[in-house]
C-alpha cells in the first residue's frame, strides 16, 4: 500500500489497529493520522524488528480486503 492509499485507508484502520495491536496509543494513532512513514516509525518503536513486518504484512492484508483486491482475507475469530 503506498502514502495515498494508507491515507484513505486510515479511518477504516485506527480502531481494529489498536484492538489488534493495544501497543499503539491514542497518541500515536494522532501523530499517524493517515501517514505512512509516522506510521512505519510507531510500529518501529512499539514493537521492534521483531513484529514490525507482521503489523505491516497485517494493515496490507486488511486494506487489500478492503479494497477488494484480497477476498479471502478474514480477520482471525476474536480469542476466548
Amino acid at each position: 500500500m503506498n502514502h495515498e492509499q494508507f491515507k484513505q485507508f486510515w479511518p477504516e484502520l485506527r480502531v481494529p489497529l489498536q484492538a489488534k495491536w493495544p501497543a499503539i496509543t491514542e497518541v500515536d494513532l494522532s501523530q499517524i493520522e493517515g501517514r505512512l512513514d509516522v506510521f512505519a516509525d510507531v510500529i518501529q518503536k512499539r514493537f521492534g524488528e521483531l513484529h514490525r513486518e507482521e503489523v505491516r504484512t497485517w494493515a496490507n492484508r486488511r486494506y487489500a480486503h478492503w479494497s477488494g483486491n484480497y477476498v479471502g482475507y478474514q480477520d482471525p475469530a476474536p480469542e476466548v
